[in-house]
């Protein structure tokens, strides 16, 4: 997966280290998850989870620790940030200007007085993705290693999802189902149309969100596809509920990542599918 992103310093390590191992720290205030690679087999998988939502200064701590544990000789090469958060917004490339990064956040995010807006260009450079990392994880992460790469998650998540369209269908909604919330996409002739993200607490939830949606979009659920990923399967009570509305419904399964089984995986596409 190619996403126009910056790196931040263009430096090769790998002359300074015996391995080849590479880590995606994926940043949630409610919990970060960090994931080790050697090429493409993943070889450690920790998820620590918080009792409640967290500031980066928590969250910079917990990868402090983290990072501790490895010795100078098996450092990770290559690091990867992937932020969870709401402070993002897309915009058509032809519009973007990057002078104007924070105006675009500004009507659904609370900027402060230090924030600094990032963007990652995706779908063959047709939109740019706005959002605000936490600028003392960055710098920390610069620090330690030097170069790096950081996204938000719903720029690997668009590029990821894209592509799955095929010509067999001319409109497409898809349906990530995380933890405690969702994504929608809605692609239309292999154009992205509708993006946006719900929290919820239950199946029941997730159902009014996506006819909420189709409603505002005036698809009908009889004639829509959708494809879902994430915690459901054809035995699962959320399938089972939504096919009593939606009839044509696909489930997206991945290749499975070699290395480690585990539930977390399960609960995140995009643990296992971005080193």
């Amino acid at each position: 997966m190619v996403i126009g992103q910056k790196t931040i310093q263009k430096i090769n390590n790998s002359a300074n280290y015996n391995n080849s191992s590479s880590l995606v720290i994926h940043i949630n205030d409610n919990w970060v998850v960090f994931c080790l690679f050697s090429k493409t087999k993943l070889i450690d998988l920790n998820k620590v989870n918080f009792l409640h939502e967290k500031k980066s200064a928590f969250i910079l701590k917990t990868i402090k620790k983290y990072l501790k544990s490895f010795s100078k000789k098996n450092t990770p090469i290559k690091v990867k940030l992937i932020y969870y958060n709401k402070s993002s917004a897309l915009v058509p490339h032809y519009l973007f200007d990057d002078k104007n990064s924070l105006n675009y956040l500004k009507y659904n995010t609370r900027i402060q007085i230090n924030d600094l807006a990032a963007n990652d260009l995706i779908l063959e450079d047709q939109i740019n993705n706005v959002y605000i990392p936490y600028t003392d994880i960055n710098n920390y992460i610069f620090e330690k290693f030097k170069a790096f790469d950081f996204y938000h998650y719903s720029s690997v998540l668009l590029e990821k999802l894209s592509n799955e369209l095929t010509d067999n269908f001319s409109q497409k909604v898809f349906l990530n189902i995380n933890n405690s919330f969702i994504d929608i996409l809605y692609f239309k002739n292999k154009q992205l149309i509708f993006f946006n993200s719900f929290d919820y607490k239950s199946k029941e939830d997730i159902l009014y969100y996506l006819l909420f949606t189709f409603s505002e979009l005036s698809l009908n659920p009889d004639n829509i596809h959708l494809v879902c990923c994430g915690l459901i399967d054809l035995d699962s009570e959320l399938y089972a509920l939504l096919y009593n509305y939606i009839r044509n419904i696909e489930l997206l399964e991945f290749h499975e990542i070699e290395g480690i089984e585990s539930n977390i995986l399960k609960s995140n596409v995009l643990l296992s599918s971005f080193q």
